[in-house]
């Protein structure tokens, strides 16, 4: 990463042609440079329709994969849930993304902080809990309550979660709990 400096005017244009709490001045100037879509665009609105370049489409980041599968899924229009990069959150509902981005895995690796569980089960919003890996278009939705319940099934006494997912078998290991059910099409 480079820093450069900008003049007050040229700054208060690259503010002017962003959408507050969505674009940096990074995503402005490469959507107006290159024209890129998706630039570093950590938030989404999901009223209207984007198009995908064909690098985006064979290998996404775990950005655009979030905002593609908020756009698909919801129609509801998304912001981000500081002081959480991968937390978003709309009128209805509180999603929480943790991104896996590699192909050929047999282990799909996450873990939960303590403070993300606690505002995920604070809420009085619809909260869930996102499972990806971009690498191969895996998306494993899973309501936090859902997890809750099976936290005290499986004894978990933890503050945080490991996750550990088996793709081959929709297991999460710690869990001992088949996940096949949550998995949604991207």
């Amino acid at each position: 990463m480079v820093t450069i400096e900008i003049d007050d005017e040229v700054y208060n244009y690259l503010k002017s042609m962003g959408e507050p709490f969505i674009d940096t001045p990074n995503s402005v100037l490469r959507r107006i440079i290159f024209q890129d879509t998706h630039a570093d665009r950590p938030v989404v609105s999901t009223n209207h329709s984007t198009t995908k370049s064909p690098s985006e489409v064979s290998a996404p980041s775990s950005s655009n994969f979030m905002s593609h599968y908020l756009q698909k899924h919801y129609n509801e229009k998304f912001r981000s849930r500081s002081p959480y990069r991968t937390m978003f959150e709309s009128d209805k509902f509180l999603i929480y993304f943790q991104n896996f981005n590699k192909a050929e895995t047999i282990n799909l690796w996450y873990r939960i902080k303590e403070s993300a569980l606690t505002t995920l089960r604070k809420t009085a919003k619809k909260a869930l809990i996102c499972f990806t890996n971009p690498a191969v278009n895996v998306v494993y939705e899973i309501p936090v309550n859902d997890i809750d319940n099976q936290i005290i099934k499986a004894n978990w006494k933890k503050d945080f979660l490991e996750v550990n997912i088996d793709p081959s078998n929709s297991r999460w290991r710690e869990l001992d709990w088949n996940i096949e059910k949550y998995l949604k099409d991207n």
